[in-house]
Formats: structure tokens, sequence, C-alpha cells
């Protein structure tokens, strides 16, 4: 029967997960945030809510991360398209604005979360054993 097939296969998911998840709380792994979120520091979080049911915050990093992909994008066209140069220097501009954006929308989900110490210091242990705990606890909702 497919749905036997398909609960076999969430089941592996989960298990894969928590394995992770273990394994990520044998270390310590604190990162610096700031509004100037590097890509290795939006896979690292990624990676650490990667068992969440909820997907917002996995969401805004994808977001972000196709942001700025825009942005180099936009920059290349200004050298590419000189005739075009007024409209690629607009969209460069509004898309570093949605990347202010975006980042200070991850930086405050972070802080509400009470994922951030006082200097702004993420412990990626810490959130992956949030959402463990959120995820066993069934206290996901979205």
């Amino acid at each position: 029967m497919w749905w036997r097939k398909k609960l076999v296969l969430f089941s592996i998911d989960l298990n894969e997960n928590f394995t992770y998840l273990l394994n990520m709380m044998n270390s310590d792994r604190i990162i610096q945030i700031s509004l100037e979120l590097s890509d290795e520091q939006l896979v690292a979080i990624s990676e650490s809510i990667q068992v969440i049911a909820c997907e917002c915050p996995s969401y805004l990093i994808r977001l972000l991360q196709e942001v700025r992909s825009f942005w180099h994008y936009t920059n290349e066209c200004i050298e590419r398209f000189p005739e075009d140069i007024e409209t690629h220097k607009f969209l460069s501009s509004r898309a570093k604005d949605m990347e202010l954006l975006l980042s200070s929308t991850i930086l405050e989900f972070l802080e509400k979360e009470n994922l951030l110490d006082p200097n702004n210091h993420l412990n990626l242990d810490k959130l992956a054993q949030r959402t463990h705990e959120l995820v066993v606890g069934n206290k996901l909702v979205c």
C-alpha cells in the first residue's frame, strides 16, 4: 500500500534528523550574528533547524540567499548591458534593500525566540536542542 511506503520514508527521515541533532548536541557551536549574515552562517542556521515542521526560518534564509543571488546578477548586467545601466542600478539597489530587510527579519526572529545572547552570539546547539524539544513535544505551530 502507498501509505506504508510513505510512513517508512517518514520514519527514516525522522531517524536521520534526530541522529543529526544528537551529533550536533555533542559539539559547542556558537556564531556571532549581525545584519551581515554570511552564506556560511545561513547554512549553519538552516542545518540547525532542519527538523522543524514550520518552515518559516528556512524559508527566510532561502529568500535571503535568492535576493543575494539576484543582486549579483543585476551587478553583472550593469557591466554586460551598459545601455540599461540605470535600470540595473535601480534593481541592484532594491535588492540590497530587500537583503537588509530579510537580514534584520532573521535577526529579530532569533531575538524573539531568545536564541541570541547579549553579544548577539547564536548557539547553534541550543537552536538544534530547542527544535528537537519542539518536535518531540509536538509544540510546532505554523
